[in-house]
């Protein structure tokens, strides 16, 4: 038989389809009344070029692309991205029906994780079997372990003497360690590693750069893992980034999975200690009205490992971000970190007593300095996309059902309406506004997103934070060392990724 004429038809067919859908995205799709980049409209490689050619370089296009086309801009097929406030506050309001858009929150590889996971059922339950772990209250009891690794950082730069110490891999090694005891039980020693140089964190944080390539080409991970394992690492650095940092964690996982009492791991004795970690209760939760009352039952392997990579990466990198940037700023502002120092000093007379976070979160200025170093920080910068499952209403325009929608945290925390010159780190705005009015600041303030899907540890995250800075700066004296503002650029990699040098400074033991 003479395939010729079906392989010519499919041809033309293909062709035919590819002429005409660019046609029905400009003049038929539903969105065609929205402005936007008419290039943009008609193909996805549009983004890829700003996202995986130019490396991170959608976040300030899409900037400039609101600048030209208004509150509202069509920046994909069928994708609308909103500037104002009041569509962030109707996408991501609490009882929000939009769900997230599953390629986006996929990239990683984890999709089994509770940040990936797409149904809004599986998400509710999963979060019902995470939520008692990241209360208040719940964080309160693990305070004593976050100070353990917050006082290791301390005495790591102490020993460092004269000698110039990289902070950015000081904060995120204590972060590490902390999120790791609590899944855990046991953390990874990162605070012990030489110049806080730890082996896993530097994957962990170096494989964060191939996400775009994930995102716009999601078979590469499928394909990597369907051919050997030897051929997979010679052709690509990506698989290798990813499979140092999932081999080391998965063999820390099926300790759990397979109730091994070895390394210190004895489940039923964790079961019986005060502080259960996160994945004694994933595997076996105390509570009968959690996860085992409600049908949930014991996540699969492939959950728990997709949860503890989640959990490590959104546990040690938001909160380590944010005290890099803190901590250059108060640095930078002799001002800003006369006013911090003199608060802690008043509050905390002597520094080698303790002073716990329920005292610490009572402080003025150290509480503004967190909330000024969250917003320059920002979180995730990457607009966490959203789908629109019935036509609906956003900043007062009908949205069709089927639409992805997002707002950045970005445009909410740079917003010059609310956030007075808003690339200046400035603490005292979260004291005084000039209207008096800290409402309308605290409403655009999004560091941890919004709505049922915001960040699960928000909680922890705060407590970490004032336990580190307050121990920082009550307790050492630091200069900068060969590190300037341009070291603070970054590119948009779903977080910030920044270009220059590490945060480095020299620092000593305060007399008093």
């Amino acid at each position: 038989m003479d395939w010729t004429p079906l392989a010519l038809g499919l041809c033309v067919l293909s062709a035919l389809l590819g002429a005409v859908q660019p046609i029905y995205n400009l003049y038929f799709h539903p969105l065609r009344y929205f402005p936007g980049p008419r290039l943009a409209v008609v193909t996805r490689w549009y983004r890829i070029y700003y996202d995986v050619i130019l490396k991170g370089a959608w976040l300030p296009h899409l900037e400039l692309l609101h600048a030209k086309y208004g509150a509202i801009v069509r920046i994909g097929p069928n994708e609308l991205h909103f500037s104002s406030p009041c569509a962030y506050a109707t996408i991501y309001a609490n009882g929000s029906p939009f769900t997230k858009e599953s390629t986006l929150y996929r990239s990683f590889g984890m999709e089994e994780g509770s940040f990936a996971i797409v149904d809004p059922h599986k998400s509710r339950k999963r979060r019902e079997m995470l939520l008692p772990l990241f209360s208040r209250r719940a964080i309160l009891k693990l305070e004593s372990v976050i100070q353990e690794k917050v006082n290791l950082m301390i005495s790591g730069i102490i020993a460092h003497g004269s000698n110039p110490v990289d902070l950015s891999l000081a904060f995120r090694c204590t972060t590490f360690d902390t999120i790791a005891d609590y899944c855990f039980g046991q953390s990874f020693n990162a605070l012990g590693a030489p110049n806080f140089q730890h082996p896993l964190l530097i994957k962990m944080q170096s494989s964060i750069q191939y996400f775009w390539i994930l995102r716009h080409f999601p078979f590469i991970l499928p394909l990597a893992a369907a051919i050997p394992r030897c051929i997979a690492e010679r052709c690509s650095p990506l698989y290798r980034e990813f499979d140092v940092v999932r081999e080391q964690v998965e063999a820390v996982v099926d300790r759990f999975f397979m109730m091994n009492n070895s390394d210190g791991f004895n489940l039923d004795r964790a079961m019986d200690a005060e502080r259960e970690t996160v994945f004694h209760h994933l595997i076996r939760p105390k509570s009968e009205s959690t996860c085992a009352s409600k049908g949930s039952g014991t996540p699969s392997r492939k959950a728990l490992l997709d949860e503890a990579l989640v959990l490590l990466q959104a546990g040690s990198d938001t909160v380590g971000h944010t005290c890099i940037l803190g901590t250059f700023h108060a640095l930078s502002d002799g001002e800003v970190l006369a006013k911090l120092v003199g608060e802690l000093k008043e509050a905390w007379p002597d520094k080698d007593t303790h002073v716990g976070y329920a005292m610490l979160e009572k402080l003025p200025y150290l509480t503004a300095f967190i909330k000024e170093s969250l917003r320059v920080s920002h979180g995730v910068i990457t607009p966490l996309a959203r789908v629109v499952p019935e036509a609906t209403c956003i900043a007062g325009l009908n949205i069709p059902a089927g639409t992805i929608v997002s707002t950045g945290s970005t445009f909410m925390h740079n917003d010059p309406n609310v956030f007075s010159d808003p690339m200046r780190f400035n603490p005292d705005r979260w004291l005084k506004s000039e209207d008096g009015n800290i409402r309308e600041l605290e409403s655009q303030f999004v560091p941890f997103s919004r709505g049922p899907r915001m960040c699960l540890g928000f909680n922890l995250a705060w407590c970490e934070m004032y336990l580190i800075f307050a121990n920082l700066f009550r307790k050492l004296d630091l200069n900068l060392y060969q590190t300037t503002k341009e070291d603070f650029k970054f590119k948009e990699v779903f977080v910030p990724v920044r270009l220059g040098r590490h945060l480095r400074a020299v620092g000593s033991e305060r007399t008093s």
